[in-house]
C-alpha cells in the first residue's frame, strides 16, 4: 500500500509525449458535427433555481425522517417541525418578493443614467470641427 503512491507518481513524470491532434481537441458526440462553442455559460438564475431545489428537496427528506418519527417526536416534534418549515416557507416567500425566482432578462437593480457616447458620425463631425 505505501508503494503505489511512489510508483504512480514515479509514471507521471515519466510519462510519454502526447501529440496534440486538432480533432481530439474539439468535443464529439454521436457522430454529429459540432456547431459553435462547447463553452456555453448557464445563466445564474439556472444556479439559484437549482440551490433553492436542493434547499426544498432537503427539507421534504427532514420531513420524511420526522413523519415517521411522529410517535416518538409526540407535540413538541410537531411544534419543531412547524418552526422548521415557517422557516424555509418565509425563505420562499422572500426570495419570491425581491424577483429571485424570476426568469426575466431584465435586471432588478436599478438603471444607472450613463453618459451617452457620440455616435460614428457626430465623432467625425467633431474631428471636421476641429481641423476645420
Amino acid at each position: 500500500m505505501l508503494g503505489l503512491p511512489p510508483l504512480l507518481g514515479e509514471r507521471y513524470w515519466r510519462k510519454p509525449e502526447r501529440r496534440s491532434e486538432s480533432a481530439t481537441a474539439i468535443p464529439y458526440e454521436c457522430g454529429i458535427r459540432p456547431t459553435g462553442s462547447a463553452q456555453v455559460r448557464p445563466p445564474v438564475q439556472y444556479y439559484l433555481i437549482a440551490m433553492f431545489f436542493v434547499i426544498f428537496d432537503v427539507e421534504a427528506a427532514y420531513l420524511y425522517a420526522w413523519a415517521v418519527a411522529v410517535p416518538e417526536t409526540g407535540w413538541l416534534g410537531f411544534i419543531e417541525v412547524t418552526i422548521f418549515v415557517s422557516i424555509l416557507l418565509a425563505s420562499l416567500a422572500y426570495l419570491w418578493l425581491t424577483g429571485a425566482l424570476d426568469w426575466h432578462a431584465y435586471s432588478r437593480r436599478p438603471k444607472v443614467s450613463r453618459r451617452q457616447e457620440p455616435s460614428v458620425n457626430q465623432s467625425t463631425e467633431l474631428y471636421n470641427d476641429r481641423v476645420a
